[in-house]
């Protein structure tokens, strides 16, 4: 079973907006869409003043490490019109993104990316969203 992870209210009605205007568009990938259904279905739904500090919502920034290589970067989560590859913009319908959303410092996650399955831990939140007052960004 999956863990249950927190999701502001603001993020959930966009995140569901997103997802009623992407089913049947042949630019996103099903799979993905029905990966982000499943995880939002199952989440702890707060008010936005409410999230704690170290959890990732949409639009925060981040560092994590690569548990293998002990690489580190630092990401934004977005949805898919602001995502750069080159500027680290991670699009919320990319399996990386799904499977960040809703995590928070300290914790792993892993993720099949097309060379195979990757693992990485969350070291540092450095902007939410939420915590500098901005619950609906």
């Amino acid at each position: 079973m999956e863990k249950e992870i927190l999701v502001t209210e603001f993020d959930l009605e966009r995140l569901e907006s997103l997802l009623d205007m992407c089913w049947g568009c042949s630019s996103f990938d099903e799979k993905n869409l029905e990966s982000l259904q499943k995880k939002i279905s199952n989440c702890i739904v707060v008010p936005p003043e409410f999230i704690p500090n170290n959890i990732i919502t949409m639009n925060s920034t981040f560092t994590v490490e690569n548990e293998v290589t002990k690489e580190k970067k630092t990401y934004t989560l977005v949805f898919p019109e602001d995502a750069d590859i080159r500027g680290n913009k991670i699009s919320i319908l990319a399996p990386i993104g799904i499977a960040i959303l809703g995590h928070k410092v300290g914790e792993s996650i892993e993720w099949i990316a097309p060379s195979g399955l990757k693992k990485m831990e969350f070291i540092e939140i450095h902007y939410q969203p939420e915590t500098c007052g901005q619950f609906k960004l």
